[in-house]
């Protein structure tokens, strides 16, 4: 019996293996960074929808309540963060914890600023919702918004 032997082996070296595996590896620790980064933005950008969607609500709120109830509330919630002016939302999974500030401007008639809000005719209700997160510049994450709201007197 006739064996063939190949005489040329050619194959990887040790050397060769252990290369191509720290390449490989650090190919992989790229895309896990990229992948984080992904994960951060996506959050970052789902906190930011929520906190649009909750001034919205809140603002439809004082839409819906009577003019005279209509009053500044938690003054300075986004500095102090005390717990009456706290909503809590969950996203992915995890309870984030948002702040809300109410400030109240009235004005009469002739659209000049009153300092008793029982002598407006209109208020302007400005509503401020922040979070103690920060954006992938190092901002605190919070929106405002302000609405007109006039007395139909019923």
């Amino acid at each position: 019996m006739d064996h063939n032997v190949i005489q040329n082996k050619k194959g990887f070296t040790i050397i060769e293996t252990l290369i191509a595996m720290v390449l490989f590896s650090l190919v992989l620790i790229f895309m896990l960074q990229s992948f984080l980064l992904a994960h951060r933005l996506n959050f970052e950008k789902l906190m930011k929808d929520e906190i649009v969607k909750i001034a919205q609500e809140e603002l439809e709120k004082y839409r819906n309540i009577s003019f005279s109830n209509i009053t500044p509330s938690c003054s300075n919630a986004c500095t102090n963060y005390p717990t009456t002016c706290r909503i809590q939302r969950q996203i992915r999974n995890t309870t984030v914890t948002f702040w809300e500030e109410v400030s109240v401007s009235g004005f009469d008639a002739n659209h000049n600023p009153v300092t008793n809000l029982n002598d407006a005719v209109f208020k302007v209700v400005t509503i401020k919702i922040c979070s103690k997160h920060k954006d992938t510049k190092g901002n605190k994450i919070e929106f405002t918004t302000s609405s007109v709201i006039y007395n139909k007197g019923f």
